[in-house]
């Protein structure tokens, strides 16, 4: 069979494949979101000036924009496709010449939906996906890196996991099993009489449960194991080993009266340590939160109060304690608010939340969070962690406990004017007055935030 027969029937048989695919897919839909914002802040580093010079800590203001742009294909015998990119940049121009610049183009989305996978009951979803349960406290922000792409991470769209996800819907009653890799990494050290590749990665799995009590109330079961292997810089070349984290909890949540929404969570963790203080063999952390807010319905100007009660255990004293009291983060996605989001770690915090909002124009709403922000646990010292990404990529902040309890003060304003269906105007004005909770506080740190947001 001669060269040009070969190419031929390849190509024919590459078309009809293309063409068969093509006959498969019965709907597609396109959409996406383009939000450009204006931001200014200042003191996040809750300091006058900050050693190293580096003044993201002192100053920062810069405009950015994020666009997303999503693919949705519904294929025959119940099987669905879903791809979302996504930039996020600031204003700096293109930046072609590298591939970490403003111009690059990420997969936020890629997975498959296999529905009545088996039997109908079963659906599965394989590949990058936003998992998010409950009110997030646990679950719903993968927290992937953006340091590349010149963000900071706190104002960051992205929050897929790459996971497996299988749903059993035994209505009222659905069961979800999920297993992630949450971060996947490979160092090599060259060490003539001890070569080694360490394996650097995140690993969860876990299920939950949610039965609906009625039609105004759901109760919600939970267990989620993380195995984050060199936890802290604590390498098996240094003697380290993997931190396991066990967390087992529950959420009810319903509206026990009209036009009133309220949630209570409580949840547990346990496992192995690892930390740099070799004493914490073992996790023992709490977690609750208690939510309530009320819409005046018939009220013109539809007001909404709502208040909240946040807990996370904490170690009293980091230095001797024989456990590790300190509550794992995991992968939630709450702001309680916009600045201590950034700011100040998901740990040993008691904290207050009083909320309002009102519309004075039907396309106009007027909204404020204050929140009240002590230690769970009076600790004698030790050091708390934050690490969001500034444009420089570098930045990480470091407070250290005063040994007082009280860690500050903030307040987030906000006003939204929905010009459009598809577009809303947005202005954010955030404050957080430190404590004294936190040694050498110095300044107030305050953020600006003017937002254009284009859904399509």
């Amino acid at each position: 069979m001669s060269k040009r027969l070969i190419v031929v029937l390849t190509l024919l048989f590459v078309a009809g494949i293309a063409c068969a695919a093509y006959a498969e897919v019965q709907n597609v839909k396109v959409s996406g979101d383009i939000i450009a914002s204006g931001v200014a802040r200042s003191h996040f580093g809750l300091k006058y000036s900050v050693p190293n010079g580096d003044k993201d800590q002192f100053k920062q203001s810069f405009l950015m924009t994020q666009t997303r742009l999503r693919v949705d294909a519904d294929l025959t015998d119940n099987v669905g496709a879903t791809v979302r990119l996504i930039n996020e940049r600031v204003w700096n121009g293109q930046y072609d010449g590298s591939s970490s610049g403003n111009s690059k183009i990420d997969l936020d989305l890629a997975y498959v939906t296999l529905k009545e996978f088996l039997y109908s009951p079963l659906s599965f979803v394989v590949g990058r996906q936003e998992i998010r349960f409950g009110n997030a406290l646990i679950m719903g922000n993968a927290k992937a890196q953006t340091g590349s792409t010149n963000i900071p991470s706190d104002l960051s769209e992205r929050k897929a996991f790459d996971a497996i996800r299988a749903t059993l819907n035994y209505d009222p009653l659905i069961i979800d099993l999920i297993y992630a890799k949450v971060k996947q990494e490979t160092y090599d050290f060259t060490d003539a009489n001890n070569p080694t590749s360490l394996k650097n990665d995140i690993s969860l799995a876990g299920v939950n449960a949610t039965y609906a009590l009625n039609k105004n109330a759901n109760l919600s079961a939970y267990y989620y194991i993380k195995n984050d292997k060199f936890k802290d810089g604590n390498t098996a070349a240094s003697g380290g080993k993997s931190d396991k984290v066990n967390t087992v909890g529950g959420l009810i949540s319903g509206s026990p009266i009209e036009n009133m929404t309220a949630s209570f969570e409580a949840a547990y963790q346990f496992g192995k340590s690892n930390t740099t203080n070799q004493s914490q063999k073992k996790h023992d952390a709490w977690a609750l939160q208690g939510m309530l807010d009320y819409t005046f319905a018939k009220v013109k100007t539809t007001p909404k109060i709502g208040a909240s009660y946040t807990y996370l255990s904490g170690n009293k004293s980091p230095s001797s304690d024989t456990r590790n009291q300190g509550w794992d983060p995991m992968f939630y996605d709450q702001k309680l608010n916009n600045i201590t989001y950034a700011i100040l770690p998901f740990t040993n915090m008691s904290v207050f939340n009083l909320k309002g909002s009102f519309k004075p124009m039907d396309d106009v709403t007027i909204s404020a969070v204050y929140g009240w922000y002590d230690t769970a646990a009076k600790t004698n010292g030790g050091t708390a962690f934050s690490s969001p990404s500034y444009p420089d990529g570098t930045n990480t902040f470091a407070y250290q406990y005063s040994g007082k309890k009280h860690l500050g003060d903030s307040i987030d304003l906000t006003a939204t004017y929905d010009y459009t269906e598809d577009v809303q105007l947005g202005l954010t004005y955030g404050w957080f007055k430190p404590g004294n909770g936190i040694a050498d506080m110095e300044k107030d740190a305050n953020q600006l935030i003017g937002s254009l947001k284009v859904v399509f």
